[in-house]
């Protein structure tokens, strides 16, 4: 036997190589097809392991809704349209306007804080990069929403010590460009923040499809003019975060 000669090689796999392609194709057979069809019918997703830090942010995001809402509770009411009569609204009770002010700043850093901390509801491949990006719209229009609530403070003091007019066309004259994009990125990023994460939870299937929708809500119904009643279900709207925040929390 020439044992320079080449040998011929044989191309069909060992019984080992099949099982263990079958055992990484999660199929009998190891072809594609029945990958798919195996991966179609769903894998367990195992528990949340949230960090400690992420278990702090479900306490944020938990706070969240009910600063907001008692924010919204406390704002003073606007005897009609238009700045003047939002500024007249402020001026008339300084200690409530700022009340409500305060609460309304705390609820939008709530939601800044909590926002990453979403990530540890992550447990698989869904929603790894939809969430992220949620948190990240959410983060930024947070932040900008809690920093534009400083005008209030400027408006009571200006609806106080300065005839109405004059209040009115300081602050048109302080809404110039820079500001006002500020305003609307905040206004868009955070109110519509809270609804694209909320999709990006039920996403990750830490919430239900079913009441994700809500998270596009709480800041619609209050614009309704229903009063105290409009503030309470926009509270109700706030389901998902709250679902997402008690979950985070009560992880083992």
């Amino acid at each position: 036997m020439n044992i320079f000669s080449s040998a011929e090689v044989s191309t069909t796999p060992s019984r080992f190589e099949a099982a263990q392609s079958s055992l990484e194709s999660g199929s009998p057979d190891g072809s594609p097809r029945a990958a798919t069809i195996a991966k179609s019918k769903g894998v367990p997703l195992g528990e949340f392991r949230p960090t400690l830090l992420q278990r702090f942010g479900g306490l944020a995001l938990l706070a969240a809704p009910v600063l907001l809402t008692a924010g919204m509770l406390t704002s003073p009411e606007q005897a009609g349209p238009g700045t003047d009569a939002y500024i007249e609204s402020l001026a008339a009770d300084p200690a409530l306007s700022l009340w409500s002010a305060n609460l309304l700043h705390y609820g939008w850093v709530a939601l800044a804080l909590a926002a990453f901390a979403m990530l540890g509801l992550l447990r698989g491949a869904r929603g790894r990069v939809f969430l992220p990006i949620a948190a990240t719209i959410l983060c930024i229009g947070a932040i900008q929403m809690s920093g534009l609530l400083l005008s209030d403070w400027f408006l009571v003091s200006a609806g106080n010590t300065l005839p109405l007019e004059d209040a009115v066309r300081m602050n048109e004259a302080a809404l110039e460009s820079s500001l006002e994009i500020w305003r609307m990125s905040g206004m868009i990023g955070g109110i519509l923040g809270i609804g694209l994460l909320s999709l990006a939870l039920a996403r990750a299937k830490a919430i239900s499809w079913w009441i994700a929708p809500l998270g596009f809500l709480p800041w619609v119904v209050p614009a309704l003019g229903l009063g105290a009643i409009g503030a309470l279900i926009a509270f109700a709207c706030y389901l998902p975060l709250l679902i997402a925040g008690g979950r985070l929390i009560a992880a083992r």
